[in-house]
């Protein structure tokens, strides 16, 4: 069962849904996703490279110039709600919304030229290495190095797609301050170990650089910069992948609610269980409604709204939390096994919470955009 959406997109943006939907029902289903679980992607590069030739998803937001569709990063909005409504990652958060956007900021043409294309026909993935232990969130936390030589020496944490990628970006300080680096996954002194994580969907990786080779992307210093645009990005599109996972649950939830009956009547006739639906289905279309503001902004200005973006990815990840929550609330005891799919839109829900920081980093930067900080409410 399918609840209706409050919000609508386009008509195009709508057959690409449905177009993208169809694909994953048929390529990328649960029984298929659970059997890529102890897999080192995580994902079938076979599934990916079906996706880039058929529906072109990682060409989307790519420049012609560089051998994409030159369409807009808010036509990737549908594309990652409905994989968050499959719970399919592919490449698409590590190479599409994070190294294809950090590239595309970077304004480095002959880097775009060399990398862009592969990536647009599928063929090469990428992923962006930013975080270091301890985790911090400011410039600060940058310690990886490159030296005058050009050699790295350094280590990064829970990088998406850190196991599987053809090339790796990475924000590493220099002479000039904070730079963006490209580095090719068999270069020697790159070591890649697996990281165990909750989203069993989602395979990251602890990356450790002992004098490895590395190329500057950009200009000198430009890298924070690049790094927080790119985030901003990133957050829309986590924001419409927990929708899609959200509406997932909701789905889910209202269907057993109809055919579970206990003392004779179908459990969603009772008062408990419609609450709990109809708190998960204003979580949805509040969410949905802010994430489609974001996205006008971002149509209207080019570049995402810094307030609007942590509004709406904020919004859409409580969204997710209460959704995913609810839903194994409303199946009762079969909710909570393994077998049932329940607990892995709960793992996604915990996972996105904290994957571009934690919650109230976000919290704090909303109020401080409008105005709120300090002040008595």
């Amino acid at each position: 069962m399918t609840v209706d959406s409050y919000i609508s997109h386009s008509v195009e943006r709508t057959e690409l849904a449905t177009t993208l939907r169809r694909f994953l029902d048929q390529n990328a289903d649960e029984e298929r996703a659970r059997s890529l679980f102890s897999t080192v992607e995580g994902y079938s590069r076979a599934t990916w490279q079906q996706l880039a030739e058929t529906i072109g998803v990682p060409a989307l937001a790519v420049d012609e110039r560089y051998g994409g569709a030159g369409f807009s990063f808010a036509d990737l909005i549908p594309v990652f709600e409905e994989s968050g409504r499959h719970l399919y990652t592919g490449a698409l958060l590590g190479t599409t919304a994070l190294a294809t956007t950090a590239l595309l900021l970077s304004g480095d043409e002959s880097v775009c030229e060399e990398l862009l294309p592969g990536i647009a026909e599928g063929a090469t993935t990428a992923a962006l290495a930013w975080m270091e232990e301890p985790i911090r969130w400011d410039a600060d936390g940058i310690a990886a190095r490159v030296d005058k030589n050009l050699t790295l020496t350094g280590v990064k944490t829970h990088v998406v797609d850190g196991m599987s990628a053809d090339i790796v970006l990475v924000v590493a300080r220099d002479n000039d301050g904070i730079g963006l680096y490209a580095v090719k996954s068999d270069a020697s002194g790159l070591t890649r170990t697996a990281m165990e994580t909750v989203d069993l969907t989602r395979k990251q990786a602890r990356l450790q650089f002992d004098a490895v080779p590395a190329r500057l992307i950009g200009s000198a210093g430009d890298g924070w910069r690049i790094l927080q645009g790119t985030l901003d990005y990133a957050a829309l599109a986590l924001a419409a992948e927990s929708i899609g996972a959200a509406r997932a649950c909701l789905d889910t939830a209202v269907e057993y609610a109809g055919v579970r009956h206990q003392f004779g009547r179908p459990i969603g006739s009772f008062q408990a269980v419609k609450h709990r639906c109809a708190d998960m289905w204003v979580a949805v279309e509040s969410a949905s409604t802010v994430l489609h503001d974001a996205v006008a902004i971002l149509e209207e200005t080019g570049a995402p709204d810094p307030l609007a973006t942590e509004h709406a990815y904020l919004a859409a990840v409580d969204a997710l939390s209460i959704c995913a929550e609810s839903n194994i609330r409303v199946h009762g005891g079969i909710g909570f096994t393994w077998e049932h799919s329940a607990h892995l839109y709960y793992r996604r829900a915990r996972s996105v919470q904290t994957l571009l920081g934690p919650a109230r980093l976000h919290r704090q930067r909303l109020s401080e955009l409008a105005g709120l900080r300090g002040r008595s409410l």
